[in-house]
């Protein structure tokens, strides 16, 4: 095989450091909506149709840095039944991917309510997904554009994703499994490796300190079948007026890499969330703590705009 220039074996690395923290909008659950990394989180409140949309740059000021949108919607349609439905579009130099999912979860009620708005409930959830992925051999500069490697620049594989989730006395917590392929799965990573399933467990507890605030500690540990591991502690705080959640949320998250030889800080990343009647919004700044860095580049941001509707069907089909 002839030798490809180092420009395409560059871009192949960073289509790497993305892709071992799963599909790239996973780290959005915090600031967007955790439908995003649990299926079971699909219509949780009752009340409202949950629409929410993100953008985000991983490095805010490298030209062709990864970027990533996505678009996601959920809500009760039936007894207990919700449905949701998520897009994305990634785009990081030469490499774009794109997929769609559909999610159905399925809400039992656990007695009496812990408060007036969160209802203690517990939740499993299902979801099918299509990612796709194409490469731009039109951005790079090749030895031999006839060497076999260069001929496919395409892959679309169908996914499963399942989850169970909880929320009791203001403990919250969910397991997922994410990516299971149900066809064929190859050249995700470096264009040359499956994509991972990944395993993701969630934990915290929403102590409200008084009439309007509350304090949300959380833990976030997730792990794929290559054995990339990530543990992510956020802490919210909440200082709610009106009702319906409506406020402002500030907090912070942290990520750590681990593996069997040490573990090593990502990022940090200040948040800061507010909701005024059915619109809400969020940002993060995630600023690097990695070795790993593009001309010392390391930070990034991510903005999430979005509407929680009144459901009509929420008030019949309330737990």
């Amino acid at each position: 095989m002839k030798r490809i220039p180092y420009i395409l074996i560059t871009l192949l690395s960073l289509t790497n450091v993305d892709a071992q923290q799963g599909l790239p909008f996973y780290n959005h659950y915090l600031v967007s909506d955790r439908m995003l990394i649990n299926p079971s989180y699909a219509g949780q409140d009752p009340n409202v149709i949950s629409i929410a949309g993100t953008h985000r740059n991983q490095w805010d000021d490298l030209p062709e840095s990864p970027s990533t949108q996505t678009v996601s919607a959920h809500g009760i349609v039936a007894d207990r039944l919700a449905l949701g439905l998520q897009f994305f579009n990634d785009r990081n130099g030469a490499v774009s991917m794109t997929g769609f999912g559909l999610n159905a979860a399925y809400h039992i009620p656990i007695n009496d309510r812990y408060d007036d708005e969160d209802p203690n409930v517990f939740s499993f959830g299902v979801g099918a997904s299509n990612v796709s992925q194409r490469f731009d051999y039109s951005k790079i500069i090749v030895e031999d554009p006839s060497d076999p490697a260069l001929q496919q620049d395409r892959y679309s594989t169908f996914f499963a994703n399942l989850g169970l989730s909880f929320k009791y006395a203001g403990f919250f917590g969910g397991v997922s499994v994410l990516d299971i392929p149900l066809t064929q799965n190859i050249n995700y990573v470096n264009n040359i490796e499956p994509l991972p399933t990944w395993y993701y467990f969630n934990f915290g507890y929403k102590w409200y300190v008084s009439d309007g605030i509350a304090f949300e500690p959380s833990l976030v540990y997730n792990l794929n079948s290559s054995s990339e591991r990530h543990l992510d502690i956020n802490f919210m705080t909440h200082l709610g007026f009106g009702d319906n959640n409506q406020g402002v949320d500030i907090g912070i998250g942290y990520k750590q890499g681990m593996d069997s030889q040490n573990s090593n800080p990502l990022f940090i990343s200040p948040i800061l969330k507010f909701k005024v009647g059915s619109l809400k919004a969020g940002v993060s700044y995630d600023i690097g703590l990695s070795d790993y860095q593009v001309d010392g580049r390391k930070n990034g941001m991510l903005f999430s705009l979005g509407f929680d509707l009144q459901n009509p069907l929420g008030e019949r089909f309330s737990y």
